[in-house]
């Protein structure tokens, strides 16, 4: 009974080490997050008369991110990121397209569990430039992003990892023509991404 514990204690030691090793001090993380958030919504809107309508507004983002372990398990580093919405009413002509870019400074932090799998969690803070094409909010917009993720990272092998989150950013712009025309708005999504470390 005894040999067996000792065994079992040496197989979790030697899963936690690989994960660890991935994630020691002086390591490298370089890899990129793929994004897609769905709202949709009913709106009551009153002016002459009371309309009702249905939103939704789709975005989809890609996240390049590159990042180095300072100390065990927690990574610092920067991300820029490409996002696409797309807000659309019905009944109604109302169809929006915007770009976004984000540039943030990042840090991510692993739970080395055993085995291949390590729940991680993570913060960004940065700049963010936004331009709409048309509607109401045409021009271009600029202000902080403040987001935050959790969710898991499944290592394939030593140097590769696949990760699936939940993430929530917050964003605070401005248009950059009229300074007094603000806005605020949440994003909460979901997404996959792949991590390479060396």
């Amino acid at each position: 009974m005894n040999s067996m514990k000792r065994i079992l204690l040496v197989v979790a030691v030697v899963f936690a080490t690989v994960t660890y090793a991935q994630t020691g001090k002086g390591n490298w993380m370089v890899g990129a997050d793929l994004g897609l958030s769905f709202q949709s919504k009913n709106i009551v809107e009153k002016d002459d008369q009371v309309q009702y309508m249905d939103q939704t507004i789709t975005t989809f983002k890609i996240t390049p991110n590159f990042n180095y372990f300072v100390v065990n398990n927690l990574a610092v580093g920067l991300g820029v990121g490409y996002e696409h919405s797309r807000d659309k009413r019905a009944n109604s002509s109302w169809d929006t397209e915007t770009n976004t870019l984000i540039i943030a400074p990042n840090m991510h932090y692993y739970f080395p569990v055993g085995g291949n799998l390590a729940p991680f969690v993570g913060a960004r803070v940065g700049f963010t430039s936004r331009k709409n094409p048309s509607g109401i909010g045409a021009g271009e917009w600029r202000g902080l992003v403040v987001g935050g993720k959790a969710g898991v990272a499944y290592f394939v092998n030593r140097g590769a990892a696949i990760t699936a989150y939940a993430e929530y950013d917050h964003f605070s712009l401005k248009h950059t023509e009229n300074t007094k025309r603000k806005t605020k708005e949440g994003v909460l999504g979901v997404g996959i991404g792949v991590a390479l470390f060396f």
